[in-house]
């Protein structure tokens, strides 16, 4: 593994864009490349488990701390989704072979496919937060988090018994980076929005999978099959016994899905 910095911004933009800290791993000329955007919160570690595997199997793994999060700059302090966006298409590569998307970050992959921002070859997104009717409703999960989540490896490893002592380790590590009230001018203030009629067009664009725990706060039963329905069953992937990290809780599972779509075999191509 890796940590670089990214692209220094010059110019007339420098004072709005943030310098994103990215984490790598495996070989720069890898023949195939994921990038993988985290969660409100979380920092680039939080991919640590998939990454290291699949650097093991030949890939190269690319994962930035968002603007405000792990050791990336705040910048201007502008959180929004076009701030956001454009911190990540001057930092990372934008065309990589699978582009991942987890909760939050999997909102902002969306957003960027949309956009042209981001054109991947393929598309994970898991547990994404696709929708959210109002601002109150994600202020209100991070002053949850903030007041009650453990500060300690032990008592994280409680709350998720599938992680390893790294992934606790990395979320102790982001939750002494994070100021809760810049993850609140990304959670929050960004709020309404809905992306939930987006993906059957998503879908259409470009191999799509939405991984999902049977119990999600972000993709509720209806959703999942309304996702079906428009984009296809083979798209959606719902796992027994895991939780909102689908990635830390069934790392082997997760990775089998990244390689099928980076070998373009997942929908049989």
């Amino acid at each position: 593994m890796h940590r670089c910095g990214g692209r220094s911004p010059a110019g007339p933009r420098e004072t709005e864009m943030a310098t994103l800290n990215l984490m790598r791993w495996g070989d720069r000329d890898a023949p195939k490349t994921v990038v993988a955007l985290h969660g409100i919160t979380a920092n680039a570690g939080a991919m640590t488990e998939p990454a290291r595997l699949l650097a093991a199997r030949g890939w190269q793994f690319i994962a930035p701390d968002m603007r405000g999060h792990g050791e990336s700059s705040r910048a201007d302090g502008d959180f929004s989704f076009t701030r956001l966006l454009a911190d990540f298409v001057e930092n990372v590569p934008t065309d990589p072979d699978v582009l991942i998307g987890h909760s939050f970050g999997g909102a902002l992959a969306q957003l960027g496919v949309l956009s042209g921002d981001f054109r991947p070859k393929a598309l994970l997104l898991e547990d994404p937060v696709s929708h959210f009717a109002d601002k109150a409703t994600p202020k209100a999960m991070l002053d949850w988090d903030e007041a009650n989540l453990p500060r300690g490896i032990d008592g994280l490893l409680e709350l998720n018994p599938g992680w390893s002592r790294r992934d606790a380790a990395w979320k102790l590590l982001s939750l002494e980076q994070i100021d809760f009230d810049d993850a609140r001018a990304a959670f929050s203030d960004n709020a309404p929005w809905d992306l939930r009629p987006h993906a059957a067009e998503i879908a259409a664009r470009l191999p799509t999978v939405w991984v999902l725990p049977e119990q999600s706060r972000f993709v509720p039963p209806e959703d999942i099959a309304r996702l079906r329905r428009e984009a296809g069953e083979r798209s959606v992937v719902v796992m027994p016994g895991v939780g909102h990290s689908i990635h830390r809780d069934a790392t082997e599972a997760f990775v089998d899905i990244v390689e099928k779509l980076g070998a373009r075999t997942w929908f049989g191509q």
